[in-house]
C-alpha cells in the first residue's frame, strides 16, 4: 500500500513541478517576446530616422546660392522633397551602383508618407504609414524603396532659425521629423487587445481602454538645421 502511496505522491509532485515549469517557460517566453519587439520597434524608427536624416544633410548641395530658394521643392506634413545634386562629385557621388555618370544637373530626393496597413477594432481603426523615398539623379536613373513602416501620417515640420513653424516655404531653415510606432502586439494580432477587454461590460469605459491601448506606445523625434538653407 505505501508503495501506490508513494507512487501518487510522486506522481502528483512530478505533475506539479510540470505544470510550474511551463508557466514559468510561458511567462520568460512572453518577457522575452515584450522585450525584444520593444527593442526591434526601436532600432526601426532609430534605423529610418538614420536614413532620413543621411539625405536630408544632402539637401540643396551643389545648389548656386541664387537659386537656393528652390531647395525646398515640396514641403507638405506627409510629402517633403528638395533638390541637390547627387553626381556631380567623384568624392561625394551617391553610393547607388547603377549611378556611374558625373554630371552637373539638377537631382531629387522625395520622401512620402503612404498608407500601408488597417487593424479594425470594431469602433477603432489603427493604420500603419509607409514611410516612401525616391531618388532621382539625371539624366534618367529613378529608384523607389520603403524605408519602414511608421504609426503616424504626418511627420515633417518646417521650422525657422528659432524652432517656430514657418508661414512660407523660403523661410525654412531646419525641417523636424517625427516617427511613431504602435506596440507590435496590437499591429500583429487582435487576440492581445481583445483578452484585455473581454472583461468590461461597461461600454464607455471598454471604449476609452481600447483607445489607451491603441495610441502610439513609441516616438522618435530629431530636428536637422541645413546650412544651404540657411544662406
Amino acid at each position: 500500500m505505501s508503495i501506490v502511496i508513494d507512487i501518487v505522491g510522486g506522481l502528483f509532485i512530478g505533475g506539479f513541478l510540470m505544470v510550474m515549469a511551463l508557466t514559468a517557460t510561458n511567462n520568460a517566453t512572453t518577457e522575452f517576446f515584450n522585450y525584444n519587439s520593444d527593442a526591434i520597434v526601436q532600432q526601426n524608427l532609430a534605423r529610418i530616422s538614420q536614413v532620413i536624416q543621411y539625405d536630408l544633410r544632402k539637401m540643396g548641395f551643389g545648389i548656386p546660392e541664387n537659386q537656393s530658394h528652390t531647395i525646398l521643392d515640396i514641403a507638405q506634413a506627409n510629402r517633403l522633397r528638395f533638390l541637390s545634386h547627387l553626381n556631380s562629385d567623384p568624392d561625394c557621388k551617391v553610393n547607388i551602383p547603377a549611378v556611374t555618370t558625373i554630371d552637373n544637373f539638377v537631382d531629387s530626393i522625395e520622401y512620402r508618407i503612404l498608407p500601408y496597413d488597417s487593424v479594425d477594432y470594431g469602433d477603432t481603426v489603427i493604420v500603419t504609414y509607409e514611410v516612401s523615398r525616391h531618388i532621382y539623379v539625371s539624366p534618367s536613373y529613378q529608384q523607389t524603396m520603403t524605408v519602414g513602416i511608421i504609426g503616424n501620417p504626418l511627420a515633417f515640420r518646417y521650422l525657422d532659425q528659432v524652432g517656430q513653424p514657418v508661414g512660407s516655404i523660403t523661410m525654412t531653415r531646419m525641417v523636424e521629423v517625427t516617427l511613431t510606432a504602435y506596440d507590435p502586439r496590437i499591429v500583429v494580432s487582435t487576440d492581445w487587445v481583445d483578452s484585455r477587454l473581454n472583461d468590461i461590460s461597461n461600454a464607455a469605459y471598454r471604449k476609452q481602454e481600447l483607445r489607451r491601448l491603441l495610441r502610439a506606445s513609441y516616438w522618435r523625434q530629431t530636428r536637422l538645421i541645413s546650412k544651404n538653407l540657411k544662406r
